[in-house]
């Protein structure tokens, strides 16, 4: 058997041919090298050989020879692994970046390291304090409005924190639903990423039906998962990865053919497994769910929820789920413990919900038109999106008894948001406890020097010794002392009696039943009474000394107080700002090491899918050359077909 005499034309002509096509996916390389999302492209080539066993009748001294190379199609150079990796821990990091943000908000307000603020303020007052302590400045107005204009100061610093932090409270809110603002919020930017990869798919998936690998597309896509990535923790694989071939009728007699199942059929329409376009990605949420199993034990597990069904489509004509706000009672005004909902892909056409059991499908919420749906009780294990809603979370356990009994403000009873780290509602509780405690005991102490009682005409007289008022709070008269601890005495026509002596009270509204009364007293309302402000109240005077209440106050800023977790004033403010360090630190050596794990994943990503110009020159040399070789053979050719052609002659 003699081989063609123009088999090696076609063996250097393919070559010539492989050569030239990839010197231009080298310049498609090199054009594209800044080009964000781009992934290198690289031709794949395999070798032309004999498909069937040699001839019978083959000469025993001939030998197979291949007949040159074929061009199978251009690939991207992507590891599915690395890519896999990058998404995970770009979740990862992206939940400490946006802890940092919102860390940094609470800062400016708490963090007195390098700036004077509300513990400053308290030293402040401790000042004027022991200034009025020589019974002759008691008196004195220039004193008493040194002391003023300090507690003042002291609550107008605690109004202004709750009142920055609320704000960064309904900032974090938008952070979560941009609905009405100049940005778009992780609800808005989930569902409009899941509706453009759901559209890629279909897109990418129909291109490579018609034999075009649709590289750039593909790319685009990457870039959304990349972005997806960083709001919500996902896994990416092909369609049926995890899920065994389908045999749901209604499934097949939809799409006979297979194609946009990703299926491969023999021609008697069996299925034989996967078809030829591997790039039919499926998109699935990661979360922890509560789950209570049939002898009500709670245990948590990792589920998986499916956001984009592949190139496939359901009955409502998408291939891709939503999400958004499990309430609409979560506003920017009262937005603690925000939480979201997911719905999956539509199930008529899912078979991962249509192989679920009876009781999975009884679990779903709303299981008549979505695969899953789940809100306040899932978790997200990382991602913008839960750091936020961590952030708004609700501090628990959060009273006086609660933390002298060890509570953890952290722990959740459903243990669904067990944050690690402390949200705006903890230090905004905090803030309302000192701000609380702050006012009671100064109106507690001055009420104390003032001995002062109200008479059934509503006058006011002070007793002349503490005797007197003694008898007189155990007296059975109808009308009560004017008691600094309780702002809901009322006298003998059962009105409500303003006590007059209160230095701190609720700023409140001018119609609302705790203004100008020490009810209800927050880190947002305390305010210097305007009793006080406009010269009616004074500091009280009545005891043993002049300076009682004056020592009283003082000694009150000093000492530890129980419900305060056993600190004064400043060094429970300098705890506040002690746990906020600690938390930013944290959080920032979190960053760090997450950080440098995602640059190190991404550096070896970049190493097989970026473009390097150094090695795309190496690759033009040498396809030059082989390009000349495979030229330099077919002269060769030429050469010996004319020898032959010669001696014929």
């Amino acid at each position: 058997m003699i081989r063609a005499t123009f088999a090696g034309f076609t063996s250097a002509l393919s070559a010539m041919q492989s050569n030239s096509k990839k010197l231009d996916v080298t310049s498609q390389n090199l054009a594209n090298m800044n080009v964000e999302g781009y992934t290198r492209q690289k031709l794949q080539t395999s070798s032309l050989n004999y498909e069937n066993p040699t001839s019978f009748y083959m000469n025993e001294n001939d030998i197979n020879v291949g007949f040159g190379v074929s061009m199978d199609g251009i690939t991207q150079m992507r590891d599915q692994f690395l890519d896999k990796q990058y998404r995970s821990q770009n979740a990862i990091t992206e939940y400490n970046n946006t802890i940092a943000t919102s860390e940094k908000s609470i800062a400016t307000l708490l963090d007195e390291t390098n700036v004077d603020g509300i513990r400053k303020a308290f030293d402040g007052i401790q000042t004027a304090l022991t200034s009025m302590q020589d019974p002759s400045k008691v008196n004195d107005s220039v004193y008493e409005a040194q002391l003023r204009s300090s507690v003042e100061a002291t609550t107008n610093l605690l109004n202004n924190a709750a009142r920055e932090i609320e704000l960064a409270e309904a900032n974090e809110f938008h952070k979560i639903d941009g609905t009405g603002t100049s940005e778009n919020g992780a609800i808005q930017n989930v569902n409009r990423l899941l509706q453009e990869i759901g559209d890629l798919n279909i897109k990418i998936k129909e291109n490579q039906i018609l034999n075009n690998s649709a590289l750039e597309m593909m790319d685009q896509r990457n870039l959304k998962l990349d972005e997806l990535s960083k709001i919500i923790p996902i896994r990416v694989s092909s369609f049926y990865e995890h899920d065994e071939v389908p045999t749901d009728p209604e499934l097949l007699a939809q799409y006979p053919d297979g194609r946009n199942l990703g299926l491969a059929y023999d021609k008697e329409g069996r299925t034989v497994g996967k078809s030829n376009y591997p790039e039919d990605i499926r998109v699935e949420l990661v979360y922890t769910a509560q789950v209570t199993d049939s002898n009500g034990t709670v245990t948590q597990e990792t589920r998986y929820m499916t956001l984009v069904n592949g190139s496939l489509k359901g009955t409502d004509g998408k291939n891709y789920g939503s999400v958004g706000l499990a309430s609409d009672a979560y506003t920017e005004d009262n937005p603690l413990n925000t939480a979201v909902r997911f719905t999956g892909v539509q199930n008529a056409s899912n078979h991962h919900f249509n192989n679920m059991t009876d009781a999975e499908k009884t679990a779903v919420p709303d299981s008549a038109s979505s695969e899953k749906g789940e809100d306040v009780r899932m978790r997200l294990g990382s991602g913008s999106l839960q750091a936020s809603m961590d952030m708004l979370a609700e501090a628990r356990n959060l009273t006086a008894d609660a933390l002298a009994d060890g509570g953890d403000p952290l722990r959740d009873p459903t243990g669904l948001k067990e944050g690690t780290y402390y949200g705006y509602d903890y230090y905004m509780k905090r803030l309302d406890l000192l701000a609380n405690t702050f006012a009671e005991k100064l109106n507690v102490a001055n009420y104390q020097g003032t001995n002062a009682v109200q008479n059934a005409d509503h006058s006011y007289t002070r007793p002349s010794d503490a005797q007197a008022v003694a008898d007189y709070r155990n007296s059975s008269s109808a009308d009560k002392v004017i008691d600094a601890s309780d702002d809901n005495a009322v006298d003998a026509d059962g009105n409500p009696v303003v006590n007059k002596y209160l230095l701190l009270v609720n700023r409140g509204t001018d119609s609302g039943s705790d203004r100008q009364t020490s009810r209800n007293i927050t880190a947002k309302n305390i305010t210097v009474s305007d009793n006080w402000s406009n010269g009616y109240t004074h500091i009280g005077t009545q005891g043993d000394n002049t300076t009682d209440t004056i020592l009283d106050i003082l000694q009150s800023m000093s000492d530890p107080h129980s419900v305060l977790q056993g600190k004064c004033y400043s060094d429970y403010m300098n705890n506040i700002s002690t746990t906020l360090a600690n938390d930013a630190r944290a959080n920032a050596n979190a960053t760090a090491t997450n950080q440098a794990v995602l640059d190190a994943i991404s550096s070896s990503r970049d190493q097989i899918s970026g473009v390097s110009m150094d090695e795309e020159a190496a690759n033009m040399m040498t396809y030059v050359s082989s390009y000349n070789a495979a030229a330099k053979l077919m002269t060769t050719l030429d050469e010996m077909l004319q020898t032959l052609l010669a001696i014929k002659g």
